[in-house]
Formats: C-alpha cells, structure tokens, sequence
C-alpha cells in the first residue's frame, strides 16, 4: 500500500481548519469516495476527484487493501481521508457517522493516534500499519509528533 501512496501526489488541502496546527493553512489530503458537498444546497455525492483516474484507482485499491487486511473486511465506509506528512491537530469528525478505521504507512517514527476518553485522559495507539477501530465523530484525536513520511487512511462513512 505504502508503494501506491508514494506513487500518488496527494493535493494540498485548505479546506478542513479543524485539523491544522498553529499558523498551518494548508496540509496534504484528500477525501475519495462520498463526501458532503456545500455548494449548491447540502447534500452529499461522489467526491470529483473520483472522476480523475489516478484517484479512482487509489480509491479502489485501498479499497481492495481494506477488504484483505483489516479485521472487519466487511465494515461499510463511504468514504476514505488520505493525509500526507500531516500532524493533526485534536478535534473531532464533523461528518462522520459511527466508527472509523484508520492506519498508517511510512518510514517514520512515533506518529501515533492520541485518542481522548470522556474525561480527556489520552491514549497513545501505534497504527503503523496496523488498523484501528475508533468513533472520531464522538472521541477527542489527534496525531502524536513525528519525524519521516508518514501516510494515514481513515476509512469512515457520512451516510
């Protein structure tokens, strides 16, 4: 999987305030799959980058990966959040709907999911390429410090 990542440039991305850190304004990622659109009325669709055919691909092979190697191969998601290099910051999905699954890949150190209980006590998950299953639209998280190329996959679904 870490091999399709590297070979795919995932585009810069303004658009998701929530996961910046500092003075960011913008970080690597992108959402494949159904997403919620705002223009034009609320409503949600295939993400237009699915029609470009190096996204579709990854979409589709991730997709493929998800199916082969995670625990639940039969947990539905709509949608996948690809993010390169991107430390996010502590927040919660606005869109998503129940639980998510995310991984890692990358030549990288530390790096894990911090993930905050109902009383804001964190936990430190290794997800170096192993899934994880979290509710993200209910839980606090957030990306621990790292150093070298890190990739995460969130696999979620907003219907």
């Amino acid at each position: 999987m870490f091999d399709i990542l590297k070979d795919t440039l995932i585009p810069k991305n303004c658009n998701r305030k929530n996961v910046l850190v500092g003075h960011e304004k913008e970080y690597r990622g992108v959402a494949l799959g159904i997403v919620y659109k705002w223009v034009g009325g609320c409503r949600h669709e295939e993400c237009n980058k699915m029609k470009i055919p190096k996204y579709k691909l990854l979409f589709e092979q991730s997709s493929e990966y998800f199916k082969l190697n995670s625990p639940e191969p039969d947990f539905k998601f709509t949608t996948i959040q690809y993010n390169q290099n991107h430390k996010c910051a502590k927040h919660i999905d606005g869109k998503n709907i129940g639980d998510s699954y995310i991984i890692a890949f990358g030549d990288y150190e530390g790096g894990e999911l911090i993930v905050y209980d109902e009383n804001d006590k964190p936990t430190y998950i290794d997800i170096k390429n192993k899934f994880y299953k979290f509710n993200g639209s209910k839980f606090y998280h957030e990306t621990a410090d790292f150093t070298g190329t890190r990739y995460s996959l969130v696999y979620f679904s907003v219907i």
